[in-house]
């Protein structure tokens, strides 16, 4: 458990770190906006905190088999990722939850640097540090796959501090978690990570705040898609449980 608080005291000892280095910058030398001081403060934090992932070895990149996976398996992993991206962005819609990094998101996502950090760089460096670093060290402590799968999602949804972003950042942290687990390799959530944020960034440049149902013709239309998504995804969830496996694979 130590491990665990170092490396979320790290991740965002980084963040704070470099969002004070830039907002000095601006102040004294090289005056910024909020939105591109945030951003790069993002890029930097990312990329410093995945080489801290990597030199000091809670990423074994020899170890963790990013092209161990069948583009099969990488291509239903993705569907299986998207429908249940759409569902449950639409039952939060519904329920409510208030988003308080609408706007910022909004923001960043029409400026490249900060499209680069909401949709490459974020995605990967979360990857590497929830999947790859916190539940590969909890599934080697714990030899319970399912208690390292859920511990790391519910940290992976905390650390996000944002009520729209915590229940979806968790369901989806369960997902990439599976999929790690099943195929022993970080790609399948990486890549569905990335597609993920970027196609919320397109969205969010296409129509800003709107909802799924205004964007949508009709009621019926967001919930014909929701049918088509929950059967997609249930469909891709059992072909994956056929074709993949630990033994298989030869996962850790």
């Amino acid at each position: 458990m130590l491990t665990i608080i170092k490396l979320i005291l790290y991740y965002f000892a980084y963040q704070l770190g470099f969002s004070a280095l830039f907002m000095g910058l601006s102040h004294l030398a090289i005056p910024m906006d909020m939105v591109t001081m945030t951003s790069l403060a993002m890029l930097a934090s990312t990329l410093v905190m995945a080489w801290h992932l990597i030199h000091f070895g809670y990423i074994r990149l020899a170890q963790d088999r990013y092209r161990e996976v069948t583009l099969p398996v990488l291509g239903v992993s993705i569907v299986f990722v998207f429908a249940a991206m759409y569902v449950m962005n639409l039952l939060i819609e519904q329920a409510n939850i208030p988003n308080n990094m609408e706007e910022t998101f909004i923001a960043m996502s029409g400026n490249p640097l900060g499209m680069i950090s909401l949709a490459l760089t974020g995605p990967l460096l979360e990857e590497l540090l929830f999947r790859g670093a916190i539940q590969g060290y909890l599934q080697e402590k714990t030899h319970r796959p399912w208690v390292a799968i859920v511990a790391a999602s519910l940290i992976f949804g905390v650390v996000h501090m944002n009520p729209a972003q915590i229940p979806f950042a968790t369901l989806l942290g369960m997902i990439f978690g599976w999929l790690y687990y099943r195929t022993g390799s970080m790609l399948p959530g990486i890549v569905g990570h990335i597609l993920n944020n970027s196609l919320a960034c397109i969205n969010m440049v296409l129509y800003g705040n709107a909802t799924i149902e205004e964007q949508m013709s009709t009621p019926l239309a967001m919930w014909a898609w929701a049918t088509v998504a929950i059967l997609a995804g249930g469909a891709a969830a059992v072909w994956l449980n056929r074709h993949i496996g630990r033994e298989e694979t030869g996962a850790r």
